[in-house]
């Protein structure tokens, strides 16, 4: 068994150890309480209902990991300054299905030790993904909550690393928690209808803004009839987002749809309604128009696709899946208006690899906790990354327009894996809501970049894995302001006994910026990783 090493963003899934499946493949203090009342409301929906004795399925996976790091310019500045930087991260994962109930989880605590800077940069970084549900009654109501603890970086301009060894200012701890209560059922005739309220916390600590706590409340709701050849569905849309020491912004739409099928894999749509839109400086509504297509040629293949007439012009968001025995593909795009919540929220799902080989497995193993250890074995023996690199999250207090494209796809071999993704993502203000200042600047940028890891088994007990990452960030107004980010990693790792495995390896990164600072590192790493029964 070879495990893979650590990576500064923790996956939720990915650690632990049970027995395997057969192989299908070939050989603040305000901050501070809102944070406690969240993780204890989030623990307590989901436990109330859910008593161990009751519970179906358990599987806990404690872990530790060790590395040891020498690099020639730990803190990622133009001069550099050489370190010998020593991290600790105890860790647990968990899953549980029951009846009524689910839950996965893992929770990470990376402990930072520097020799020479210890002074500036000892750190802690906890690391927490936590999603459950609960049916509280049958069929009926339902809760969702979840937590999320990661780190993120101020704006795509300054200092990255792919290590948490790199003590760079750049970087901050990112907070988000979610509680969503909501009622769905089956009306007598056929109607499907469902009201959900959607309540998000979330708080960063960075330096760049006065304040990073924020609150999003999103009610919606829908009734709808099944096409069968025709039906029709009335939906409601309300978001209100407030950050700390501003205004609400406000989003409001209601439409009707109207829905064909038009055989057995495809149902194609078009909506009308209304849209009140209320932001800092600016007031938009007006009518609203769509159309849609669903296509469902076989348990392996969709493709959804919807395009609307907005007061900014063209919405539209298109994902399209397919998955063979032994590759899985992900593109998707879409322009919108969005939040800096609603990006936290949906980080890593672009290039999650334990969401990727989920999908490439999901009909040979139908058993979502078999098919989640097999595909945690398959991350370790192969020595593949938690997540493949993606855009930067828009550390922005107000509502901004996005445009944004993604291709993500995995191929397995019997001794060779191969995953790569390319990333596209404009951000810029709503019209009438451009800020002036340093702000402005960093909200307006776009995003483009790369990331490709290729592994191949040298022994039955030896791995080499390599990961390439490249991006670009451009000003959208000031042209010329860029910084462009090449790194590169590469590892052999080997097991030591059937918990515990070694590794060691090489890194280095350069990036060159005509807005921040320049810098190029080089280091030598090494680490263990133990799981504990």
């Amino acid at each position: 068994m070879v495990i893979t090493p650590p990576t500064s963003a923790f996956n939720a899934k990915s650690a632990g150890r049970t027995l395997r499946p057969a192989n299908p493949l070939l050989p603040e203090p305000l901050a501070a309480r809102a944070h406690t009342r969240m993780l204890a409301v989030c623990g307590l929906a989901i436990a109330a209902g859910s008593p161990l004795a009751q519970a179906e399925t358990w599987r806990i996976s404690p872990s530790i990991a060790v590395e040891s790091t020498l690099t020639d310019n730990v803190d990622l500045t133009a001069h550099g300054t050489a370190d010998w930087v020593n991290q600790f991260t105890p860790a647990i994962a968990f899953q549980e299905r029951g009846a009524h109930t689910q839950l996965n989880g893992a929770i990470a605590v990376p402990i930072l030790l520097y020799a020479r800077t210890s002074a500036e940069n000892n750190q802690v970084f906890p690391q927490v993904n936590i999603n459950g549900s609960y049916e509280a009654i049958d069929k009926l109501l339902f809760v969702d909550a979840f937590a999320s603890v990661s780190q993120q970086f101020q704006t795509p301009f300054g200092p990255r690393s792919t290590s948490l060894a790199n003590a760079t200012q750049n970087r901050y701890t990112a907070q988000s928690y979610g509680f969503s209560p909501y009622v769905r059922s089956v009306l007598p005739g056929g109607l499907e209808y469902e009201l959900r309220d959607n309540n998000t916390w979330s708080n960063s600590n960075a330096s760049s803004i006065a304040s990073g706590q924020s609150y999003t409340n999103e009610i919606i709701g829908h009734i709808s009839s099944r096409p069968t050849p025709a039906g029709w569905s009335l939906e409601y849309d309300r978001a209100d987002i407030r950050f700390s020491g501003q205004p609400s912004e406000i989003t409001e739409l209601a439409r009707m749809r109207g829905s064909y099928r038009i055989d057995a894999s495809l149902v194609g749509s078009v909506s009308a309604g209304y849209e009140d839109d209320r932001f800092f400086l600016t007031r938009e509504r007006g009518t609203i128009y769509g159309a849609g297509l669903v296509w469902r040629p076989s348990d392996r293949t969709a493709l959804n696709a919807n395009w609307e007439h907005r007061f900014f012009g063209t919405a539209y968001d298109v994902a399209f899946n397919h998955t063979s025995r032994l590759t899985v593909w992900s593109v998707s795009a879409a322009r919108n208006i969005e939040s800096y919540p609603q990006q936290l929220a949906s980080l890593g799902q672009g290039g999650n690899v334990s969401q990727l080989l989920n999908s490439l497995f999901a009909s040979r193993i139908t058993d979502p906790i078999a098919r989640q250890t097999f595909v945690d074995q398959l991350i370790r023996d192969r020595g593949l990354p938690a997540l493949l690199s993606g855009a930067v999250p828009l550390l922005a207090q107000q509502v901004t327009l996005t445009e944004s494209a993604n291709a993500t796809a995995g191929i397995l071999g019997a001794r060779n894996s191969i995953l790569f993704t390319v990333f596209r993502s404009r951000n810029e203000p709503l019209p009438g809501e451009e800020l002036a200042g340093l702000l402005s600047d960093q909200n307006n940028n776009t995003q483009i970049g790369a990331s490709a890891a290729w592994t191949h088994q040298l022994k039955q007990n030896l791995v080499l894995a390599t990961t390439f990452d490249w991006s670009r960030t451009s000003a959208n107004v000031q042209s010329g302001e860029s910084t462009r980010l090449y790194s590169l990693r590469a590892f052999l790792s080997t097991s030591l006994s059937a918990l515990t495995s070694v590794y060691g390896g090489v890194r280095y990164q350069d990036s060159r910026s005509d807005i921040g600072e320049s810098f190029r590192e080089a280091a030598l790493f090494v680490g263990l990783i133990h799981m504990f029964r």
